[in-house]
């Protein structure tokens, strides 16, 4: 990746070991409400309902675009609980869990500086 490419320039190549990775991370977490799903999955999986009590002001259509996302990206998985209709109980994988340490010193930072 060239210097160009780099978004953040010289500042992250103090922080990363191979340029790109902040921004892969915030591809995956950067927007308002990934972290919270995450968040709230962290130690107990979620119906779609409890998601969305548990997050107010967020769309079911933007919740169920965030839940797709993170299911393609191995962050969470979703176990069928009813067939008819058909109702997933969701849950953070091994990758998904070892977002816990970020969320974690984000939610340090942000009541420090709050």
């Amino acid at each position: 990746m060239t210097k160009k490419e780099q978004p953040c320039g010289p500042a992250c190549e103090k922080l990363e070991n191979t340029p790109g990775c902040i921004q892969w991370a915030l591809r995956i977490i950067g927007d308002k409400w990934t972290p919270l799903i995450i968040a709230r999955l962290v130690g107990d999986a979620c119906t779609f309902m409890e998601l969305e009590e548990l997050l107010p002001g967020i769309s079911p259509r933007t919740l169920s675009a965030r839940i797709a996302f993170l299911e393609e990206e191995n962050i969470i998985s979703a176990k069928l609980y009813c067939k008819k209709p058909k109702r997933y109980r969701y849950m953070l994988t091994e990758k998904g869990e070892e977002l816990r340490t970020v969320l974690v010193q984000m939610a340090k930072w942000g009541e420090k500086f709050k």
